[in-house]
């Protein structure tokens, strides 16, 4: 497997992961979550996710999460 290839399906699990996590579909989390990233203790550990939701979304959909900008916990991929 090449480095694209293992890269290409790690990006498939996260999106996966956070899908579940916001109780999206997995085309939901590609077309309208423009960033996330972990949040990490001064030691290095996980303890929750950043995530942003596009102003675009639907209004329902942003209402349903609480908003644009979404804490929560650390997401798994099932690794």
């Amino acid at each position: 497997m090449s480095n694209r290839q293992l890269e290409d399906l790690m990006e498939q699990q996260h999106t996966k992961a956070l899908a579940s996590a916001l109780e999206m579909s997995v085309e939901e989390v590609e077309q309208w979550v423009i960033n996330d990233y972990p949040e990490t203790s001064d030691e290095g550990l996980v303890y929750g996710h950043v995530v942003e939701i596009s102003d675009e979304a639907p209004r329902d959909l942003i209402e349903r999460l609480g908003g644009t900008s979404l804490n929560i916990g650390p997401i798994t991929t099932g690794e």
